[in-house]
């Protein structure tokens, strides 16, 4: 019997900041026992949709760890009787966090983020952005590999985890402070709420697993925020994360081609076995939309 994730109490944790990112600003977290601070999101109240994003946000987690890309860290938590989850900051002391966004506004002339069709969020704008920086600090990925080589690997990642709302936010870098040694580099992974059909019911669930159009429903997921022109089908998370990886050298090919392979179903099993208050329903689902991901890509990453 795998042990269920702990639930950290964040009540008396003091308030360092608040993110005014995203549909709703959310505080920055600080605790004598913690080197750095930690953001507490509390997701909204969707009495059917089993799959919190809290619960979400640390699978994908701990996914990402199983799959080899640097990623915040995430705990469940609670404060003041609200649950939501911890994310670890993952800027180091004193240096800069960029988004995305900033970064193509110096490559693309007239960038507009609020573009409805994302026009310059493409992989070659993003490759340019990425030039001169390197890995994440720490990165589980191999020494030579530059910025876009891991950044690439995000994108695999979300083709497996189905997150369509990787924007021209959900991506930064880290700038160093003046003085300080070294070399910019690419930021982890973060915010990766919008996964595993988070949004369904159990009911939407269920239906799926008895008809048999898991696979159907997974082949849906788009990367509805890179640049895709209207009423023209957008492009697949598994095309684009395909694309990225071409874009890349033998050898980092092959080591997002192992990241996938490494996902096995009972790794899987045993995640969706820690998290608590799932259903059985969204543990079967979740398996499935994980495993056939995994198998769409070996299918076009081979």
């Amino acid at each position: 019997m795998t042990d269920q994730w702990n639930v950290v109490d964040a009540s008396l944790w003091t308030l360092a900041g608040e993110e005014p990112q995203g549909l709703r600003p959310h505080p920055w977290l600080s605790h004598a026992s913690r080197e750095r601070t930690w953001l507490f999101k509390h997701p909204a109240v969707e009495p059917n949709r089993p799959l919190g994003e809290d619960v979400t946000e640390k699978l994908a987690s701990e996914l990402a760890r199983v799959f080899g890309i640097p990623a915040a860290r995430v705990e469940l938590a609670v404060r003041d009787g609200i649950r939501g989850c911890l994310v670890e900051d993952l800027r180091w002391s004193k240096w800069s966090h960029e988004p995305g966004q900033v970064l193509l506004a110096e490559v693309v002339q007239g960038y507009d983020p609020e573009d409805p069709e994302h026009r310059g969020h493409n992989l070659a704008n993003i490759r340019r952005a990425l030039a001169r920086f390197t890995a994440p600090p720490a990165s589980p990925s191999p020494d030579k590999f530059k910025a876009f080589d891991v950044f690439a690997g995000y994108l695999v990642f979300d083709a497996l985890i189905a997150n369509g709302d990787r924007h021209d936010r959900n991506w930064a870098v880290l700038i160093r402070p003046p003085g300080v040694s070294g070399q910019d580099a690419l930021c982890g992974s973060y915010d990766h709420a919008s996964s595993l059909g988070f949004n369904l019911s159990d009911e939407e669930r269920q239906r799926r697993l008895s008809e048999g159009t898991v696979r159907s429903w997974a082949q849906r997921g788009a990367a509805r925020q890179f640049e895709h022109r209207r009423g023209q089908p957008r492009q697949s998370l598994v095309d684009l994360a395909c694309s990225a990886v071409g874009q890349c050298s033998a050898q980092v090919q092959q080591h997002w081609l192992d990241a996938v392979l490494s996902v096995e179903s009972d790794v899987v099993e045993a995640l969706l076995d820690a998290a608590p208050g799932l259903s059985d329903t969204t543990r079967q689902f979740t398996r499935e939309v994980i495993m056939i991901n995994k198998a769409r890509l070996l299918d076009a990453l081979q």
